[in-house]
């Protein structure tokens, strides 16, 4: 269902002022329609996809639990499934599993697992699955998204074609001033056709991203530094990760794909709290490349060469 609506969505890089309104309607025809779907259309019994231990792993919190539903439907109805989908919630914010909403409770008879972990924001979409399942191919997605029902298959795709690589629909383009990476103002927003791989490429996390097995390996997960040196910008965390270990991003598509979000969920976000003021997002870079003792010129060395 899903995946017809998004065929007649515009690439953001490349739609113009009308494709863009469209692509608005869109989203909010999906949210009036995919509720309904959910209710009237069963999720189909769970098979074995084969598609080598892929776990899919997501956050909320308070202000979305009462939506979240909608987006783990859309991930249980993929074409290609995956092995197990994780949401973790913070058990300082919801003490009571039994107060969860029963749309969100009756997901585990289909597949979803509910899981409690520390508050740490949005890091943990991926902190506590990083450790526990180090060997897995990990697809991590944005509680306030719909997802196509090729998502899944498309990441999975990709990975296949480049396997040391992270795979992503969505990524900014690092550039780089005075051999080292340039404010996060000048990157080049969403990267518009170009799909790597390529070490500056940083994913954005609403469209999903994979990270390949033994992405997090022999990785630090100091919760206590961490909070210190980037307490929210988990995206740059995560890339700083490739960077220490010199792992290139690949783009499902050279354009960045237009995602319908849930009608409301934007109203708190951490990307208001990352990009306004501060420049914090400048300053967690540099914190996390201090910190992980990152050789930036080497790496910029290894991006000119190629």
């Amino acid at each position: 269902m899903l995946n017809l609506m998004y065929k007649f969505a515009t690439p953001w890089a490349i739609a113009n002022k009308v494709q863009v309104q469209k692509n608005r309607i869109l989203g909010r025809i999906a949210n009036y329609i995919y509720p309904a779907y959910c209710s009237l259309v069963p999720i189909k019994e769970r098979r074995n996809d084969n598609c080598g231990n892929v776990i899919v792993s997501l956050t909320s919190f308070p202000a979305r639990i009462d939506k979240v539903y909608l987006c783990i439907n859309s991930i249980l109805r993929q074409n290609r499934q995956a092995d197990k989908i994780i949401l973790w919630l913070a058990d300082s914010q919801f003490p009571n599993k039994s107060a969860l909403p029963r749309k969100l409770l009756d997901l585990e008879k289909k597949g979803l697992e509910i899981r409690f972990c520390e508050d740490l924001k949005s890091y943990k979409k991926v902190f506590f699955t990083a450790q526990e399942y180090p060997d897995s191919i990990i697809i991590t997605a944005d509680d306030d998204t719909l997802y196509p029902e090729n998502w899944i298959e498309d990441l999975y795709s990709i990975h296949r074609e480049f396997p040391p690589c992270v795979c992503c629909y969505r990524a900014h383009k690092m550039t780089l001033k005075d051999s080292g990476v340039a404010p996060y103002e000048d990157w080049i927003c969403m990267s518009p056709g170009e799909k790597g791989p390529s070490i500056l490429l940083l994913p954005v996390g609403v469209g999903g991203v994979l990270y390949p097995p033994e992405y997090f390996k022999g990785i630090d997960f100091e919760i206590e530094a961490i909070k210190k040196v980037c307490p929210t910008a988990d995206d740059l965390w995560l890339k700083v990760v490739g960077f220490k270990k010199n792992i290139s991003v690949v783009k499902v598509f050279p354009y960045s794909k237009e995602w319908f979000t849930l009608k409301g969920s934007q109203k708190k976000a951490l990307f208001s709290i990352n990009t306004k003021g501060q420049n914090l997002n400048d300053v967690a870079m540099h914190n996390l490349v201090d910190y992980y003792h990152i050789n930036i010129n080497a790496i910029i060395s290894d991006e000119e060469n190629k």
